[in-house]
């Protein structure tokens, strides 16, 4: 019997034994691989750590994900499942993930107890971290607020660090028909998708009306999933929260800075100059864990080039788009001027003379690292989009909690993300302005969902981007469309004139 069927039968006996424990069933849902039992929580129904795949631990590690072994009985699903691995480096709202497995490919529900005739659109969020940290049972992403606007809201788990995104002439060799490679990541939130269009309807979804959406480097996967054609069919409408869109992708072979190249530096340094699949998957995770190159790669199936770059080429999926970033995205990167000096190559000087003009809060420094590291990549993406003759809408965010309103440069990065989901962090306080903002915030993006277009009675209009125009809806006190300026004009075209150099020259 071979190591990978050992793997599998062994997680198919843990999962009998715990179903076969004594268990009082909620609600319940049927799915392909069992019936899980979740709890009712006032007009929704929840269900929390609901495996996908099957554990990713031992033989399993670097491998794409594999079909849930199927159980017996009624599987509990009232708590979180672990977290993936990943370093503990920092205790933002964001990064409280709780316990960490190699078992970790689980994704929770929210769904109204009632779903309307035909069933109810769904929302599928991707959680940001760089590729290194987060997870979907992180309490700033509870799905119970856009669920009670009539939506099925889930959350996944997805493989983090090196553990997600890690290639090896080893494992290369190991996949000699050129399968998917490297970019394991990519692979489960395919996977969580394709598991989606099998079971979403046990909770009162429909297939047909997936809208994926992620924040940070969950945008950066929504994406890399609207330009794979893996994830074809799977959904029709994405939302990419300060994922940029220029940045260029490394190859996952070929050259010194391809992800084989990194991996084989990395296993060299651990004393394995020459290691098997098997020697690989026996790194002590510890040593997996620690901080090194890793991201997605251009792996030439999944991922064929940047994402940016495919949009350039009218090679997109032909899904509805929403795309838009905060006001102070600069703080991703600290403030670190070198971002915005790469991002607009030459331009830098003369666009920085203009910009201090007019200066936002932040200055000027701060104010180009925000255009070019999020700003017009974001836009460049909405452009090409609507140039295919796609629904495509963009926005800014420059709401702040009264709490921080004095001190603030602006909504920082990742500061939307509490005003989306209606889950106030501890350290914020609201006033009835944010209040507001997050409710209309809410209530747009949910509408996307439904019909592909935000706008509804009494709200705010939001215009579309056409190949003409590229509006935006302002999120701030008062939410209204607005116009790009000339400046951002120019520094749009300084951006892209870098992003289209650096794809052309394969970097």
């Amino acid at each position: 019997m071979g190591i990978l069927l050992k793997t599998l039968l062994a997680g198919a006996v843990a999962m009998t034994a715990l179903s076969g424990a004594a268990f009082a069933a909620g609600p319940t849902a049927k799915l392909d691989s069992g019936v899980v039992a979740g709890a009712q929580a006032g007009d929704l129904l929840v269900f929390k750590g609901v495996p996908y795949a099957a554990s990713t631990a031992g033989a399993m590690r670097w491998r794409a994900p594999q079909p849930v072994p199927a159980w017996t009985g009624v599987r509990p699903a009232l708590a979180f499942g672990a977290a993936c691995p990943q370093p503990h480096l920092s205790d933002d709202p964001w990064a409280q993930v709780g316990p960490q497995s190699e078992d970790c490919l689980f994704l929770n529900v929210w769904r109204p107890a009632k779903a309307e005739k035909g069933g109810d659109a769904v929302m599928l969020f991707i959680h940001g971290g760089s590729f290194t940290r987060g997870a979907a049972g992180v309490p700033l992403y509870d799905g119970a607020a856009l669920a009670r606007r009539g939506v099925v809201v889930v959350t996944i788990n997805y493989r983090l660090g090196r553990l997600g995104y890690f290639a090896h002439p080893a494992l290369s060799a190991e996949n000699a028909d050129g399968g998917r490679l490297g970019n394991y990541g990519l692979m489960d939130q395919i996977a969580a998708l394709k598991w989606v269009q099998r079971n979403i309807a046990a909770f009162g979804g429909n297939p047909r009306r997936v809208t994926i959406f992620g924040e940070s480097a969950g945008a950066v996967a929504v994406q890399m999933l609207t330009t794979t054609q893996a994830a074809k069919g799977l959904f029709v409408r994405a939302i990419s929260e300060s994922g940029g869109g220029t940045a260029a992708a490394a190859p996952i072979r070929g050259g010194p800075l391809s992800g084989e190249a990194f991996g084989a530096a990395w296993t060299k340094s651990l004393g394995l100059a020459d290691p098997t699949p098997a020697q690989l998957r026996a790194i002590p995770l510890a040593e997996v864990l620690k901080p090194g190159p890793t991201g997605p790669m251009a792996d030439g199936v999944m991922m064929l080039r940047a994402p940016g770059d495919t949009y350039r080429r009218g090679e997109q999926l032909k899904v509805g788009l929403m795309i838009g970033g905060n006001t102070h995205e600069a703080s991703l990167v600290g403030e670190n001027v070198a971002v915005a000096k790469q991002g607009l190559g030459g331009a830098y000087g003369e666009l920085l003379a203009a910009s201090r003009e007019h200066p936002t809060k932040a200055g000027a420094e701060s104010d180009l690292i925000t255009e070019s590291l999020s700003t017009q990549p974001s836009r460049y993406m909405a452009q090409r989009n609507a140039a295919a003759g796609l629904a495509t809408w963009s926005y800014h965010f420059d709401q702040v909690a009264a709490s921080e309103r004095a001190k603030a440069k602006g909504t920082d990065h990742g500061g939307e993300l509490s005003y989306l989901f209606g889950t106030r962090i501890d350290r914020e306080t609201w006033d009835d302005t944010d209040r507001k903002v997050s409710q209309m915030m809410g209530d747009y993006w949910v509408r996307f969902a439904k019909t592909g277009d935000p706008n509804g009675a009494g709200a705010p209009a939001w215009a579309p981007v056409t190949k003409a125009a590229s509006p935006y809806m302002d999120f701030d006190a008062s939410p209204h469309t607005a116009q790009p300026t000339p400046l951002e004009d120019r520094i749009e075209a300084a951006v892209v004139a870098v992003a289209e150099k650096a794809w052309d020259a394969g970097k």
